[in-house]
C-alpha cells in the first residue's frame, strides 16, 4: 500500500502522521509530489490541477482519495476546527484491505426512524466505519438477504405484515442478528405481530415511560434525560466508566420468566438499567416530576442482548444461534435537535451515546476489532446532573454573596478603627 502525497510539502504535520503507519506496517510506503507537473499519469488518470492537494491511498487493487477538506472538521458550538486525519487514513486503509463489509440493513414500512434524515448522523458514521448501509422493505424482497450481518429496527410505528413476521422469523432461525430499538408507544396501540417476533426471545416492550428520581441520574433538570448504569462488556468496557450514555424518553424492557426463556432456548445478557429508585409511569399525559400513585418504582430493564440458540430437527448437533440486542430508547441516537441553554443539538452527541451505539453494532457484526481509535468527529454535548447543576448554582450564588458580606464586614472594621 502506498500512501501518496500530492500538492503538499514534506515537512507538515500530516506526513509525520503518515511515517507512523509506516513504522507500524512494513507494507505500507510513502510517496510525496509537491508539483503534479512531475507526474503526467497522476493529473491525467486522477484529473488533478496545479493547486490539488490530495491524498492517494492505493493498493494494486484499488485506491482511495482525501481531500485535505475531508481531513479536517468543524464545531460549530465552540468554533473551532477538528483534527480527523487520524481516523480518515485508518478508515481508508481499514476500507482498502477488508475482504468483506459489515452489511447492516435499516428495516422500513412501518414508521421507523428514517435512515436518511432522524438517522442521518448514525448512517454517516457507520459508513465511516467502513460498513455498507442499506433499507429493507420484507414487502418488496420477499425476505431478508443473505449477505445481512445485522438488521436494524428503529421503534415502529405501525404493525408487521403477517408476510413479514413470517420473513422475520425465518431470518431468526437461520441464526440472524436484530438490534431493535423502540421508544415508548405512548398512543397504547397493540402490535400483535410485531409482537410475534419479539416473543421469539421472550422480550416485551411496555407502554409507558422511564423517569427518574436520583438527582444524580438526571440531567438537564428532567426526570426523562436518565443516566442509566451500564454493565461492563465488551462493547462498553470504555464507555461505563466514562461519563455513560443518556437516554431520553426511555420506555422499560420485559423479560419472560427463566422457565419461559429455558423453554425458548434463550440466554439473557443485562446491559443497561435504571437505578433503584427509577419510576415507570404508564399514565403518561401526567407531567409531574414526582411520583405519583399509579407510579411503579425500583430498578428497571433498558438494553439487553438475548441469545438463541437454533437447533435443527434433523440434525441435533446442527445449532445455530440468533441474536436480538433490545434498547428501550430510540431517541438517544437522533437526529432531533434539543435546546441546551442557547445552543441546539441533536441527543447522539450527548454524553457517550455515539459510541455505545457504534460499539454496539459492532460487537453485532464481529467488527469490533476493526478501527483500533475512534477519534471524535465533532459535537460531544456534556450536560451536567441534577444535582451537579444545583452544586453550580449554589456555587455561582453562595461565593460571590460570601465575597459581598467578608468585603462589608472588612469596611465596617477599617471604619470602626478610624
Amino acid at each position: 500500500m502506498t500512501i501518496h502525497f500530492v500538492g503538499f510539502n514534506e515537512n507538515i504535520s500530516l506526513v509525520d502522521l503518515a511515517k507512523q503507519y509506516t513504522k507500524a506496517n512494513e507494507n505500507i510506503k510513502i510517496e510525496i509530489t509537491e508539483d503534479i507537473n512531475q507526474r503526467a499519469d497522476l493529473k491525467s488518470t486522477y484529473n488533478l490541477t496545479d493547486e490539488t492537494q490530495i491524498m492517494i491511498i492505493k493498493t494494486n487493487e484499488n485506491s482511495k482519495i482525501l481531500t485535505a477538506d475531508e481531513l479536517y472538521t468543524y464545531d460549530y458550538t465552540t468554533y473551532q476546527q477538528i483534527d480527523i486525519s487520524e481516523e480518515k487514513i485508518t478508515n481508508a486503509i481499514v476500507d482498502l484491505t477488508k475482504e468483506e463489509r459489515p452489511k447492516i440493513y435499516f428495516l422500513t414500512g412501518h414508521n421507523e426512524y428514517n435512515l436518511n434524515s432522524e438517522l442521518s448522523m448514525l448512517k454517516a458514521y457507520l459508513i465511516n466505519e467502513v460498513n455498507d448501509i442499506a433499507t429493507l422493505d420484507l414487502l418488496v424482497t420477499g425476505k431478508v438477504p443473505e449477505d445481512a450481518n445485522l438488521v436494524v429496527i428503529g421503534s415502529p410505528g405501525k404493525d408487521f405484515m403477517e408476510q413479514e413476521v413470517e420473513n422475520m422469523i425465518n431470518y431468526i432461525n437461520q441464526g440472524g442478528k436484530i438490534l431493535w430499538l423502540n421508544d415508548p408507544l405512548l398512543t397504547k396501540e397493540n402490535f400483535p405481530n410485531m409482537q410475534k417476533i419479539l416473543n421469539q426471545f421472550g422480550v416485551t416492550f411496555q407502554d409507558g415511560i422511564i423517569l427518574e428520581q436520583d438527582e444524580n441520574k438526571m440531567a438537564l433538570q428532567s426526570p426523562n434525560y436518565i443516566i442509566p448504569d451500564i454493565a461492563t462488556t465488551n462493547a462498553t468496557k470504555d464507555i461505563a466508566t466514562d461519563g455513560g450514555i443518556l437516554f431520553v424518553n426511555a420506555t422499560k424492557i420485559k423479560l419472560g420468566t427463566d422457565e419461559e426463556l429455558e423453554k425458548l432456548q434463550v440466554t439473557s445478557q443485562v446491559i443497561v438499567t435504571t437505578s433503584d429508585t427509577a419510576l415507570f409511569r404508564t399514565e403518561v399525559s401526567n407531567t409531574s416530576s414526582s411520583k405519583i400513585e399509579s407510579d411503579e418504582e425500583g430498578s428497571f430493564l433498558l438494553g439487553v442482548k438475548l441469545t438463541k440458540t437454533i437447533q435443527s430437527q434433523e440434525e441435533e448437533q446442527n445449532k445455530k444461534q440468533a441474536t436480538l440486542y433490545a434498547i428501550s430508547n430510540n431517541f438517544f441516537i437522533a437526529d432531533y435537535e434539543v435546546t441546551i441553554g442557547n445552543t441546539k443539538v441533536p441527543p447522539i452527541t450527548f454524553y457517550n451515546n455515539k459510541d455505545y451505539i457504534l460499539n454496539t453494532i459492532a460487537e453485532l457484526t464481529e467488527n469490533e476489532n476493526a478501527i483500533s481509535i475512534r477519534k471524535d468527529t465533532g459535537v460531544v454535548t456534556y450536560t451536567a446532573t441534577e444535582a451537579q447543576d444545583k452544586m453550580i448554582r449554589i456555587a455561582i450564588t453562595i461565593f460571590p454573596i460570601c465575597i459581598i458580606i467578608i468585603g462589608i464586614i472588612v469596611w465596617m472594621v477599617r471604619k470602626k478603627k478610624k
